[in-house]
């Protein structure tokens, strides 16, 4: 798939508004083994210089068939890796706005509604909640829950974090031998990005992930995956055996090299 670009005002930038997307060119089937060299390069990169760049040859639509796990696994991270590092950036921009919006102006309080928190509240509070996710817990857990982007949810939906919605109209897909809910569903993979980073940052499961987020922070320290891994319990049924599931991943695969990491458009 061709370069998407994002049209928008401020308030689109501050997640008020609905994002529109515009595909420039249409999809195509590129050679896999040319994708597979600029993946590797991207990561390489990554690695060396801590920035992560858009690499046209890596747009395509769903991950390619490939039978070897370090091809698949470096395909899967070097598509997400700048998605997930543009959308921290775009966070903490609107974490700027949080830390000088006068208290109370519309700014603010349109904020505080993107966060789910009511007009009004504390600066303290929202700061909480505005903040990254850092990008090694958010490559590993869409590994996890996608099957390193090889689960139906992923390839039909976008769906990299099996998100459940209750909600009769919000997109979504049904699980097989499961009812009563949905996998939500998106048109892009950044939307399933950016509700899954929503998601850590509003919903009250997870308050303890984002008051130990504000202390590091506090303490002049940049989170990393493995520093909230162990808060992210909730998440899953089978509680502490799937924080363990993130932490191994992490470290089987060096996703902690990417934390903090910068995104460039070139």
């Amino acid at each position: 798939m061709g370069r998407i670009a994002q049209i928008g005002s401020v308030t689109a930038l501050l997640g008020i508004a609905v994002v529109g997307w515009v595909i420039l060119s249409p999809p195509k089937s590129p050679d896999l083994t040319a994708q597979i060299q600029a993946a590797s390069a991207v990561l390489e990169r990554a690695r060396v210089d801590h920035m992560v760049h858009y690499d046209p040859a890596l747009n395509w639509l769903v991950l390619p068939e490939v039978t070897k796990s370090i091809e698949r696994k470096t395909l899967f991270i070097a598509k997400l890796l700048p998605l997930i590092a543009e959308q921290n950036e775009r966070i903490l921009i609107q974490r700027s706005v949080a830390e000088t919006a006068a208290f109370g102006s519309p700014a603010y309080n349109a904020l505080t509604h993107v966060y789910g928190l009511k007009s009004g509240a504390s600066r303290k509070a929202l700061l909480a909640r505005v903040d990254k996710i850092p990008e090694s817990l958010t490559l590993a857990q869409a590994a996890i829950e996608s099957g390193w982007g090889t689960s139906r949810f992923a390839l039909q939906g976008n769906a990299l974090f099996g998100e459940r919605t209750y909600n009769a109209n919000t997109p979504g897909m049904a699980p097989r031998g499961a009812s009563g809910f949905k996998v939500k569903s998106f048109d892009h993979t950044i939307g399933s990005i950016r509700s899954f980073m929503k998601t850590l940052n509003t919903n009250r499961a997870y308050k303890v992930f984002r008051a130990q987020r504000a202390n590091l922070r506090t303490q002049g320290r940049a989170a990393t995956g493995y520093d909230l891994a162990i808060y992210l319990k909730s998440y899953s049924e089978i509680g502490d055996a799937y924080i363990q599931r993130i932490t191994d991943t992490i470290q089987a695969n060096a996703l902690g090299a990417f934390d903090g990491i910068t995104h460039v458009d070139h």
